[in-house]
């Protein structure tokens, strides 16, 4: 077979949303396409997809890179802010509460449709995540926010992830929420120690306001847990490994938007609440540079 044959074969091309087609191969190329157009745009080859050489790393982090890439209605990011990892730890309370439930209520729905096998992938996220939500707590509470304060500054995407989060574990298709579930905590990637050093910078001196941000980061947990879903995703059928990487797709696009969600939630509006509640920041200079891949 030459190598033009051999690469067709090993190509596959997902339809990623009504007006978009996704052509991936294994060594991690990828290109985005419009439905009816000859014209493609390269998208970014990522490390991931390079050290596994596998159709099913390239295909769901093609989606994600195509699912990142900046619109015009989101705002740059800024500087990183005290108030802006407060909003993000305000985010987590909300979200990680419910992500254990949702994913035992997913595996109950695999068990039903004769899937054990993803129903114990499913029990498994959710003792992973179990907890999670009293970290976030407890890194407020370290930055002088306490838990009667905290629904003042919750933001809007937090409702909107795990409204979407129930939506993919609801839905005809429930295998897609490991695509969800796969883009967030790809994210984690992004937050090496020279970022954490960053955050510590920003927090009042002495605070330990970090346990969270350490379990979801590239020095954590989620960083094994990324490999761990790509050999999982390796195993599957490509009409599963489609919805996957269309929910992957969708939630990189989320995250694209939530600037634009939690826009109201300035650091100034948060500033304005928190003293509402009878609490006043204090932080040093802002942080220039201290970009990552949360909003």
């Amino acid at each position: 077979m030459s190598k033009t044959m051999t690469d067709a074969v090993q190509t596959q091309c997902v339809q990623i949303s009504p007006e978009a087609l996704l052509i991936a191969m294994p060594n991690g190329r990828c290109w985005l396409t419009a439905v009816g157009s000859s014209e493609a745009a390269t998208l970014p080859i990522t490390t991931v997809a390079a050290d596994r050489s596998s159709l099913a790393a390239s295909l769901i982090e093609g989606a994600i890179c195509a699912g990142l890439r900046p619109t015009k209605e989101a705002p740059a990011p800024g500087p990183y802010t005290l108030p802006r990892y407060i909003r993000w730890l305000a985010h987590n309370c909300v979200f990680a509460a419910r992500t254990p439930g949702l994913f035992r209520r997913a595996a109950e729905r695999f068990k039903a449709s004769g899937r054990p096998d993803l129903a114990e992938v499913s029990l498994k996220k959710a003792t992973e995540e179990t907890g999670h939500a009293n970290l976030a707590y407890r890194d407020l509470e370290a930055l002088g926010i306490p838990a009667t304060a905290i629904r003042v500054i919750e933001p809007p995407s937090a409702y909107a992830f795990a409204d979407q989060f129930q939506a993919y574990v609801e839905s005809s298709t429930p295998v897609a929420l490991f695509g969800f579930s796969y883009c967030l905590e790809r994210m984690a990637l992004g937050r090496d120690r020279a970022f954490i050093r960053k955050v510590e910078a920003i927090c009042p001196r002495g605070v330990r306001a970090f346990r969270f941000l350490k379990v979801h980061s590239a020095i954590g947990s989620d960083s094994v847990h990324v490999h761990e879903q790509l050999s999982f995703f390796e195993s599957l059928t490509g009409p599963e490994l489609t919805s996957i990487a269309r929910a992957a797709y969708e939630t990189a696009e989320m995250l694209a938007r939530q600037p634009l969600m939690d826009q109201a939630l300035s650091d100034e509006e948060i500033g304005r609440r928190l003293r509402r509640e009878g609490i006043e920041l204090s932080y040093p200079e802002l942080v220039e540079g201290a970009t990552c891949a949360w909003q």
